[in-house]
């Protein structure tokens, strides 16, 4: 994404490798998946949209590249926010931010309206899950890392092969509101995941203060 987050954590402690690990790649792989596939998916109710406000496909195309532009370009952002506030913190805001610009897009009158929610707010809930997801999985994992992280890339191919159908039979059962109503609400289940990510404690040592955390911005 936009820039490169490195958070080193408590000092002194090992990646397990393991154990709770396990867990936070699952988190990771689902929050991978929503990140990667989710401004594809959109994309199936564009023809509606068009319908709905009488528009071209032009304009309809601007939700998903500003969706992308908020999750690619907010990195530095990111950053900052997890330097500040930590990882879990930052993605159970962004969950709910992804969250609610999907249920507030489903009220919208007005395809700036569609921009403001679905692009600018459920994409930067996107970003502020996505970097911080990968930052506890690879201190998570140290030996095991390459396959934890290709592991977790694996949600972008299996979310994007599930959302466009499940999206095609909302739209078509609901309509594009209640599309976005119902995507709204499997975005919440960034929240989920974002409960996953414990963060790792450093064993105190006899006589020693308490563990300080060391985190480090790298370009």
């Amino acid at each position: 994404m936009g820039g490169a987050v490195v958070d080193e954590g408590p000092t002194g402690v090992k990646a397990p490798d393991g154990g709770w690990g396990w867990a936070v790649l699952f988190g990771c792989f689902v929050i991978t998946g929503f990140s990667y596939a989710f401004p594809k998916a959109v994309s199936v109710f564009f023809k509606e949209l068009i319908q709905e406000f009488g528009i071209g496909y032009s304009d309809t195309a601007w939700i998903s590249s500003i969706l992308l532009a908020m999750l690619y370009g907010t990195g530095p952002l990111c950053s900052v926010c997890v330097n500040r506030f930590g990882c879990r913190p930052v993605m159970l805001v962004g969950g709910l931010f992804a969250s609610l610009g999907m249920v507030a897009a489903s009220f919208c009158r007005s395809i700036i309206q569609v921009y403001l929610t679905t692009g600018v707010i459920t994409g930067l809930g996107l970003a502020l899950n996505f970097q911080p997801s990968l930052i506890m999985l690879n201190r998570y994992f140290s030996k095991r890392r390459p396959m934890a992280n290709g592991l977790a890339a694996a949600g972008s191919p299996v979310f994007l092969c599930a959302l466009s159908p499940l999206g095609q039979l909302l739209q078509d059962r609901y309509g594009w509101r209640g599309g976005f109503l119902i995507l709204g609400g499997l975005l919440l289940n960034c929240c989920v995941c974002a409960a996953l990510m414990r963060p790792l404690v450093a064993m105190a040592q006899p006589g020693s203060g308490p563990p300080r955390s060391s985190r480090r911005l790298l370009d």
